[in-house]
């Protein structure tokens, strides 16, 4: 009697220890892959592209920038996706040479990108930093102090495309000189 109750205990350690790993797998998946496009719950959502005036956003056969280039995008192209991620990449369909690609995530906005070319000005209380992408590493020379001016390009939701990166567009204002 007590072998059978040592083995049930063993077998629910077993699967708890199994249901915490599938748990913290999933939840690691998500802070991985899910930063930037919440769950779509496999609904088709139309997305946008937030990059430099002049500069071109590769669409890559598959999830890596190792993957063959099938397509360019540019600001303010649009594309549908329905959230699944790998690598950073973010799967679009209805462009590429097979009508579908991957995106690195960086450049995808939620919010379609509105042109502005305008200065503004940075109204942060302390330096911000310019970054490469939207979450992104810093640039080479990343601050940007309070009153600092900046041009921008595009602000699409909440970042901003500037002379300097992508800063997010809560610390910017529009210079009034």
């Amino acid at each position: 009697m007590n072998y059978n109750t040592n083995s049930t205990n063993r077998a629910r350690k077993a699967l708890i220890i199994l249901a915490c790993a599938v748990i913290l797998a999933g939840i690691v998946f998500r802070i991985a892959y899910g930063a930037t496009l919440e769950a779509m719950d496999g609904k088709m959502v139309k997305v946008w592209i937030l990059c430099k005036p002049g500069s071109q956003v590769n669409v890559r056969r598959g999830p890596s920038k190792n993957a063959m280039t099938v397509g360019y995008l540019e600001v303010g192209d649009s594309f549908m996706t329905d959230g699944t991620g790998e690598n950073g990449y973010i799967h679009c369909y209805g462009i590429g040479e097979n009508g579908d690609g991957w995106v690195y995530c960086g450049f995808v906005a939620t919010e379609e990108p509105e042109a502005v070319y305008e200065r503004y000005v940075c109204v942060a209380k302390t330096r911000v930093a310019c970054r490469r992408w939207m979450d992104g590493p810093k640039t080479e020379n990343p601050w940007l102090k309070n009153g600092s001016n900046v041009q921008v390009f595009h602000i699409a939701g909440e970042w901003a495309c500037t002379n300097r990166g992508y800063i997010k567009s809560e610390w910017l204002e529009a210079d009034p000189e």
